[in-house]
């Protein structure tokens, strides 16, 4: 049973998902790694600040370690010279400055204090730093706030001053604003490394894309050189039971079209109709394992010999789970003899405990039966056939999909009753390829 023609308009299809797959792939670990490399040169350039606020009252530590040694900061006139000579210095930093710096005593009282009044956002920054006297760090740490005034980073930092022996002899909480134009070069900076970030995962997508293509190419090659494998060992099982049944391939490829067209009016999925079309093909699959003056004496077979000629279904089943391709096929082949009454036999299930396509399997046998002509029979008419089947209704077939079945038996019958041709084949063919070649493509859900 070989495939169509129309794996390539599928895979065409294909194409076009995986192209929008990889690029919305690609967009989105862009996205995150360059919010990661954001978030990273953000917190680069953070301790950055944190650092050259660090520095800034080393240095003024550093400024006034004399004065410390000498009076402490007990002469405060001299402590506010020495701020105010630190805060007026002839190069301003590129970076940013303190706009705010208090000196304390060791009691919480103020001592000195620089205030950059020229500052537009001075108001804001004074809220940043302690009201009353601050709780101050042990010598060798410091207490730190970052605040963004107007989108511009602002770092409140409080430490000890020392003296040389290492013992603080007073305090100073600051507030340190980075530049406009050093923020201005920061932002350039991370969002060019986020752009480039970007770039060059797009970029290796983009590549990846052929790459992927080809791989994808010969897996689908191969995986429909499978599915040709796996359809012609499903026909040729079936095949080689129907002649060994004394009867015909055309058998198995009428049922098999009776059965999908109800089980397509039923609504039932593709998978299940995959199940199904295996099923058909096998139905009978088990009489491989009766002896051949059982299955092939032509007269009524006696209750001990109808007992051995049941257990068909059991070997049916037993070779169709022996293949993880097949076991999908037993729910037909183990339960097509079941009855809606549970008067069958298999397990001797009844109602809807029967699968749905065994149900569906066994109207489709019946009707194949009753239509064609056999060795030890002629064809029955539709109509014949129509008023033995509704004296199974509720008995042998569930009533629904019976009831189902015969609006479109008419129809059904002028297509198929007794026909042996090539055409049936064909259709068979057909109606397998667009339900198996949906295997080999890849789904995205």
């Amino acid at each position: 049973m070989k495939r169509g023609g129309k794996g390539s308009v599928r895979l065409s299809g294909f194409h076009r998902k995986l192209a929008w797959r990889l690029a919305l792939a690609g967009f989105l670990i862009s996205v995150v790694l360059g919010f990661s490399v954001w978030m990273h040169e953000r917190n680069v350039v953070g301790e950055a600040i944190i650092s050259r606020a660090l520095l800034g009252t080393a240095h003024f530590n550093a400024r006034i370690e004399d004065l410390l040694e000498s009076s402490g900061v007990s002469d405060r006139e001299a402590v506010q010279q020495e701020l105010d000579a630190f805060g007026a210095r002839p190069v301003p930093d590129p970076k940013g400055d303190f706009v705010l710096v208090i000196v304390y005593d060791t009691e919480g009282e103020v001592v000195a204090d620089l205030v950059d009044r020229s500052y537009g956002h001075i108001d804001t920054v004074k809220s940043l730093v302690s009201v009353g006297p601050p709780e101050f760090p042990a010598v060798g740490d410091y207490t730190l706030e970052v605040a963004r005034i107007e989108g511009i980073p602002h770092v409140a930092i409080a430490l000890p001053l020392t003296k040389r022996s290492g013992e603080p002899a007073a305090y100073i909480e600051g507030v340190f604003a980075v530049s406009r134009k050093t923020m201005a070069g920061i932002r350039r900076e991370v969002w060019e490394t986020v752009f480039w970030v970007i770039a060059i995962v797009l970029v290796t997508t983009a590549l990846l894309y052929p790459t992927i293509l080809t791989l994808m190419r010969r897996l689908t090659k191969l995986s429909l050189n499978l599915l040709d494998a796996n359809l012609e060992t499903l026909s040729v099982l079936g095949s080689a039971i129907a002649k060994r049944d004394n009867d015909t391939d055309a058998h198995n490829y009428r049922v098999t079209l009776l059965s999908v067209r109800l089980a397509e009016a039923q609504g039932l999925e593709p998978r299940e109709i995959q199940s199904l079309i295996k099923g058909a093909f096998l139905h009978d699959v088990g009489k491989i394992g009766i002896r051949d003056n059982i299955l092939l004496k032509p007269d009524h077979l006696t209750d001990e010999e109808f007992q051995v000629m049941k257990t068909h279904v059991r070997h049916g089943k037993d070779i169709c789970e022996r293949s993880a391709w097949l076991e999908d096929a037993v729910d037909v082949v183990g339960h097509h003899h079941e009855k809606y009454d549970g008067s069958g036999y298999g397990e001797g299930l009844d109602g809807e405990a029967i699968p749905v396509r065994a149900r569906i399997f066994s109207i489709a046998d019946v009707f194949d039966a009753l239509t064609s002509k056999r060795p030890y029979k002629e064809a029955f008419s539709l109509e014949e056939t129509v008023e033995i089947l509704k004296k199974g209704r509720g008995i042998h077939f569930d009533p629904a999909l019976l009831d189902l079945f015969l609006e479109m038996a008419p129809a059904l019958y002028e297509e198929l009753s007794g026909r042996e041709d090539e055409g049936l084949r064909r259709e068979v063919e057909g109606v397998t390829q667009r339900y198996f070649s949906k295997d080999t493509e890849v789904h995205f859900d």
